[in-house]
């Protein structure tokens, strides 16, 4: 990451810019994540008291952002046609119908989506039969 691939400049920064971004990019991951610089970056130790003066802020800031106490007020209404949707459901779980079936036999909940998924098959059949003269489901696609 730099500010180029951001598009916050419009040329790579040079390399001392880009290396002191890097460093300041690490004493904020650090103080993120509540750890001071040890061994492995013991140049970096000049940092830990600004971690260390920083870290309850920091946890408190991690605690705002996790403890929302109220939803925000919902500004659209989405409005759906619950029937077509259903149908639609149903559309997919029959186009599905042999990998649910054998995807029921290790999750058994899945039985029961199967059965209805059938159940509702044969009444549109039934339907389609006594109201429109069609004997086959797939002679109301033509």
């Amino acid at each position: 990451m730099n500010p180029k691939i951001c598009n916050m400049m419009s040329e790579s920064p040079s390399s001392c810019a880009a290396r002191t971004l890097t460093l300041v990019a690490k004493c904020l991951q650090n103080l993120a994540n509540l750890v001071e610089f040890g061994l492995k970056e013991s140049f970096m130790t000049p940092v830990n008291p600004f971690i260390l003066k920083n870290k309850e802020k920091m946890v408190a800031f991690l605690d705002d952002l996790a403890n929302v106490t109220q939803s925000p007020p919902i500004t659209e209404q989405v409005s759906s046609d619950l029937s077509r949707d259903l149908a639609a459901l149903h559309d997919i779980c029959w186009a599905y119908k042999s990998e649910l079936q054998q995807l029921s036999q290790s999750q058994p909940g899945l039985k029961k989506l199967v059965a209805v998924t059938e159940t509702l098959r044969q009444r549109e059949q039934q339907f389609l039969q006594e109201n429109c003269g069609l004997t086959n489901i797939t002679e109301k696609l033509v």
